[in-house]
């Protein structure tokens, strides 16, 4: 252990005389551990946001959606799709028929998709998100099946086995402009994504049925792809585009969710700066105390220097002390700060509202990275609040110092 090191973890061991220097020095302790606690939290709740939204986005749709650049939509859809999978990194495939229609008999807006269900199976999760009916359902050519959202059955007071009438409206370019078709479906399956957008109105059908309500031919609105790694979409896209040659365009999940993500970004931002200051506020106690440490230890100072210390040497000793008080109290807000978060996510301690924020409960996940950062930030605030007391302290004369003692 160095010189500097030695005096500084003395100083911090205050006498009796010395207890409230002690005090103060526990409250800059505690008052870092708050700090560092509360923005470990903070930056949990956002990674636990971005992380659920992103799994249950990517979960039920693709890692990039490829159009056609002509009105006609993909006719030989199944052809492309094979195409696509021959890519290198595609996981699967599959074409879809959207549109938005409405429930007849109360006018509820719902997207229907017209699914390929073999093809499908490979490109989303909506097997694994089904909590009433089965699946299979949709292989049923007898009837005209519909799996439905868990969120929008609770509105529409539907079950497995009920009666769905949807809607849609088409131009028909002739002077009526506008046609009108319907078709009764059979709920055969009840899924949750547990995104409340997605399961109040989002519906599955038969590709064909979807492309009869529409009014258009076997053509597919677009094809989705699923990619080995989501990170890479991009360059998955500019890959299938070279593929299929000109006449097609790609949107990866960066683009089509950039809205939510930009927003959890700005929110991550705007809690890291709010819940920071706290962090610095603490640095402000180090402050105090190290300046009082100073006032009290003058005579000692003074000793040490007029024995040979160097004025580096006094400054180390108070800056040690600040860095400690530092290293102490972010140690205790990362445990403390990861304890909670790893609780609070476990036993889903704070339960939400779905239809107000998407998700039922508040998700944590502490990012050991972020907490690098966060210990890193700390460990540098605390080392500047040392800078002026510890200066303060090297410029003491001995003889002034000792002149009164």
């Amino acid at each position: 252990m160095t010189f500097e090191l030695l005096v500084a973890t003395r100083y911090l061991r205050a006498k009796r005389k010395q207890a409230m220097i002690s005090v103060i020095t526990v409250i800059a302790m505690l008052g870092v551990s708050a700090g560092v606690a509360a923005l470990v939290v903070a930056m949990a709740v956002s990674e636990g946001q971005r992380r659920d939204i992103r799994e249950k986005l990517l979960g039920t749709q693709a890692h990039l959606i490829v159009y056609s650049t002509g009105r006609e939509g993909i006719p030989n859809y199944i052809e492309v799709a094979k195409q696509i999978e021959a890519v290198k990194d595609v996981v699967g495939a599959a074409p879809h028929a959207e549109q938005y229609m409405a429930i007849e008999s109360t006018l509820t807006p719902v997207r229907v998709t017209g699914i390929v269900p073999e093809m499908d199976a490979r490109v989303s999760l909506l097997s694994k998100s089904i909590v009433a009916g089965e699946l299979n359902g949709l292989n049923d050519q007898s009837t005209a099946p519909i799996v439905i959202g868990q969120e929008l059955a609770k509105r529409q007071g539907l079950q497995v086995g009920d009666k769905v009438k949807i809607m849609s409206a088409t131009g028909t370019g002739g002077l009526s402009g506008i046609e009108r078709k319907n078709l009764t479906f059979t709920v055969v399956a009840i899924f949750s994504i547990g995104l409340f957008e997605y399961d109040s109105a989002l519906v599955y059908v038969p590709f064909e049925r979807a492309t009869y309500l529409m009014g258009i031919a076997d053509v597919a609105t677009n094809i989705e792809v699923k990619t080995s790694d989501f990170d890479r979409s991009e360059e998955v896209g500019r890959e299938i585009l070279d593929k299929l040659g000109p006449g097609f365009v790609f949107d990866d999940w960066k683009v089509t969710h950039k809205t939510i993500f930009q927003a959890l970004n700005l929110e991550r931002l705007g809690i890291a700066i709010a819940i920071g200051l706290i962090v610095f506020v603490a640095s402000l106690n180090i402050i105090a105390t190290l300046t009082m440490m100073v006032l009290e230890k003058t005579r000692d100072v003074a000793t040490l220097m007029a024995m040979g210390a160097t004025v580096a040497q006094i400054r180390r000793v108070f800056i040690f002390q600040g860095v400690i008080i530092g290293a102490i109290g972010t140690a205790i807000g990362l445990v403390l700060g990861h304890g909670i978060s790893y609780f609070a996510d476990r036993y889903q301690l704070i339960p939400l509202s779905p239809e107000v924020y998407s998700i039922d409960h508040l998700p944590f996940l502490a990012d050991p990275w972020d907490s690098v950062l966060i210990a890193a930030a700390a460990m540098l605030i605390s080392f500047l609040a040392t800078l002026y007391p510890s200066a303060a302290a090297a410029r003491l004369q001995p003889v002034e110092a000792l002149r009164y003692e």
